[in-house]
């Protein structure tokens, strides 16, 4: 490095009488600041250690970029990994008794195989989160027979058809969810033989003998203990 020229006594030369004068015009010119290396430099110019360690300090601007962004392509991720419909299983014994199917990532159907035949024999169907029907297949044939639609997530009707001939002949109507009514219309009738009617999800008559034209020739009504109080003819 070059010497400190500020430094108490200054710099001495030896030179020859004749070469006084140049050397002292010399040691009296200033020197370039260009030509002084920075003090926090060696002589071979690599920067120190403390110059070094501030240039490779992260900005919080950068940190905070940089957590957005991968926050950013996870979400991106989940959103394209979940296109398309993919079913999940349950195994029981070696089989699967059980199988969530999704559409886009949301749960569109339950399938559940009760008496583990290998056939699939109840199904929920779901929109938005919300149970929309429910099919039982209670003879296991691989057909459903017993119907529950719901409004909202809350059943509102149930079809069954009790002797498995393929059509409903028993029809149940709720509200909020309660039983309110059940007929019995067989082999597809239009008209109801057996009517059911309850209060407060307690059945509290019974209606027999229907016809096409919507009369019936019994009512019998029933205590909440479903004993029988009193059997007419309805008016």
């Amino acid at each position: 490095m070059l010497p400190n020229l500020a430094a108490p006594g200054g710099v001495r030369l030896l030179v020859q009488a004749s070469d006084a004068a140049a050397a002292s015009a010399l040691l009296t010119d200033t020197i370039p600041g260009a030509e002084i290396p920075a003090q926090n430099e060696t002589e071979t110019g690599t920067p120190s250690p403390a110059i070094a360690a501030a240039r490779n300090t992260f900005a919080p601007w950068q940190m905070f970029i940089g957590v957005v962004a991968g926050v950013f392509l996870c979400l991106l991720y989940q959103k394209y990994s979940q296109l398309g419909t993919t079913t999940h299983y349950h195994y029981e014994e070696g089989k699967a008794d059980e199988a969530w199917v999704y559409r886009n990532g949301h749960l569109v159907e339950v399938m559940r195989d009760r008496n583990l035949d290998g056939v699939w024999d109840h199904w929920a169907h779901y929109e938005h989160g919300r149970v929309t029907r429910v099919e039982d297949d209670n003879n296991f044939d691989g057909k459903p027979d017993e119907t529950w639609t719901y409004s909202n997530g809350t059943v509102v009707k149930m079809e069954k058809d009790t002797d498995f001939n393929g059509t409903p002949d028993m029809f149940c109507t709720y509200k909020y969810g309660v039983i309110q009514q059940v007929d019995f219309r067989p082999n597809g009738a239009k008209f109801a033989t057996v009517r059911e009617l309850y209060r407060n999800g307690v059945l509290v008559e019974i209606l027999r003998g229907g016809d096409a034209g919507g009369n019936f020739k019994e009512a019998v009504r029933y205590d909440p203990f479903f004993n029988p109080i009193s059997t007419n003819k309805p008016q």
